[in-house]
């Protein structure tokens, strides 16, 4: 229960020290053109910041929860529960910065 937020721990560290180049595979291709060095880099580090926090809740879950369950399948449906709606919320956060809908964070 812990290999998928450990995975996304680790994806989240190269994005919060700004090693994505925007020229790599994970650039922002041809739609995004316009978007400046800059600008991908401090969207990496909000989008990494997110995942990173999604995936410290999600391991928390699956480090605290286990064992307070009456059913083994209640403890892994509520673990996936918390895993998936943190990295949904990491999602969002990083849609919106990209999107622009919010300016300041």
């Amino acid at each position: 229960m812990v290999i998928g937020p450990i995975v996304l721990i680790l994806a989240a560290v190269p994005m919060l020290c700004g090693q994505l180049s925007p020229r790599g595979p994970l650039g922002p291709g041809p739609d995004a053109a316009d978007m400046s060095d800059d600008d991908w880099y401090r969207t990496n580090r909000i989008a990494g910041g997110a995942f990173l926090a999604g995936g410290l809740i999600w391991l928390g879950a699956a480090l605290l929860l286990p064992g307070r369950f009456d059913t083994l399948q209640q403890e892994r449906e509520t673990i996936g529960f918390i895993g998936t709606t943190a990295v949904a919320v990491a999602m969002v956060v990083s849609v919106l910065y990209v999107e622009g809908a919010s300016e300041q964070w």
